[in-house]
């Protein structure tokens, strides 16, 4: 009983922050396995206006897709505490004037246990990237090199890492549930365009 409660928590943070600043449209675009968890909820509008001020401020990141920033192999790859993971598919998040997906979230399964979010990405504007001190609630924010031209880790909530960047391409997020995976991923991820 404890660990279906744990998992529904560690899902909980992991929707709730890889859907900060941007605004939820349910599930969408899966780009491998099946079964995909529709995002929920709605956001302030002071987060909804950033998620659309990210849309148009990153244009070109990731070629126009969030869900291009890791592939399959790449989640699959990450460390969860968990265990190892299968990756299931993408969910979005999207911005609610353009309609333009702003997050992604990578879904894993471990073992027979239902989809969670196992990685998130989201992209950022100058404004929400700014505020990297109030979102580290942990810690303050740990400046990081070799990942873009600037980044940050960032903690959120317990057991949850995230890496913000900013580089030629724009600027982005990366959750993780652990920090070796977050620096990791955010090192694969800053350099595609």
């Amino acid at each position: 009983m404890r660990r279906p409660i744990l998992l529904a928590a560690v899902t909980a943070s992991l929707v709730l922050a890889a859907c900060g600043g941007s605004s939820s449209s349910g599930g969408s675009g899966s780009t491998g396995g099946s079964g995909s968890t529709g995002g929920s909820g709605s956001t302030p509008a002071a987060t909804t206006a950033a998620a659309t001020t990210a849309a148009a401020a990153s244009g070109d990141q990731f070629g126009g897709d969030v869900c291009s920033a890791l592939t399959k192999a790449e989640v699959e790859a990450a460390t969860f505490p968990q265990g190892a993971a299968t990756f299931d598919s993408t969910d979005t998040q999207k911005d609610a004037t353009t309609g333009k997906a702003v997050v992604c979230q990578y879904l894993v399964v471990f073992g027979d246990d239902p989809s969670i979010v196992g990685v998130a990405a989201s992209l950022m504007d100058d404004t929400e990237y700014g505020t990297r001190a109030e979102a580290s609630l942990i810690a303050a924010p740990e400046a990081l090199t070799g990942i873009g031209s600037e980044a940050f880790l960032v903690l959120p909530a317990p057991s949850l890492f995230e890496v913000w960047v900013a580089g030629a391409h724009g600027k982005f997020k990366l959750l993780a549930q652990s920090k070796e995976s977050a620096i990791a991923l955010a090192k694969i991820a800053a350099p595609r365009n």
